[in-house]
């Protein structure tokens, strides 16, 4: 009974080494759930859009998710849809506008164009957009997410930023959540 435990404890202990060694630089998105449908009064929040982040939601076609982008000055980082290849045979597909704080369209993605995108992270493969650099004024934008088509509902990744990293503590639900991609529990 001992030997089995003391495997256990050496296996966590030798991921969290690695986990911490890696934590200052990641080769992922920091992945976050959606929880959708987002509206205008409770939308995703993200006050640092430099971060790499990739948040996952699920939408039946006319339901949307709403992401208010802060910043204290413009930026410009890139922005892009993924639809997991496992889902590519559902027709409908997300369209992300995003505006500015008085809705000015700045920026719209779609799957006109797509590419074939293998994450080594959670080792998932995507149907992508092109990276879109899109420049943020200062103060809150928005991105809407909505699906086009009729059909079952479906998942999407709204990939924001390029800044890679996560923190010592962020590491666990990292885990979780690449266990949630995988299995497509969202």
């Amino acid at each position: 009974m001992k030997r089995p435990l003391t495997a256990l404890a050496l296996t966590l202990i030798a991921i969290l080494i690695a986990g911490a060694l890696s934590a200052g630089r990641a080769c992922a998105h920091d992945p976050r759930f959606v929880c959708s449908p987002r509206d205008t009064n409770h939308p995703v929040v993200v006050t640092d859009p430099q971060k790499s982040w990739a948040f996952y939601g699920h939408l039946r076609t006319g339901e949307e998710d709403r992401y208010a982008i802060e910043t204290p000055k413009a930026v410009a980082v890139p922005v892009q849809l993924l639809v997991d290849r496992r889902d590519a045979n559902n027709p409908v597909r997300p369209v992300a506008t995003i505006a500015t704080t008085s809705g000015h369209a700045i920026a719209t993605i779609d799957f006109e164009r797509t590419q074939r995108f293998f994450e080594p992270f959670s080792r998932v493969t995507y149907l992508a957009t092109p990276n879109r650099v899109v420049t943020f004024p200062a103060g809150t934008s928005t991105i809407t997410v909505v699906m086009h088509g009729i059909a079952a509902p479906q998942r999407y990744t709204l990939a924001i930023g390029n800044d890679e990293r996560f923190s010592l503590l962020e590491i666990p639900y990292v885990l979780g959540a690449l266990y949630r991609i995988h299995t497509q529990n969202f």
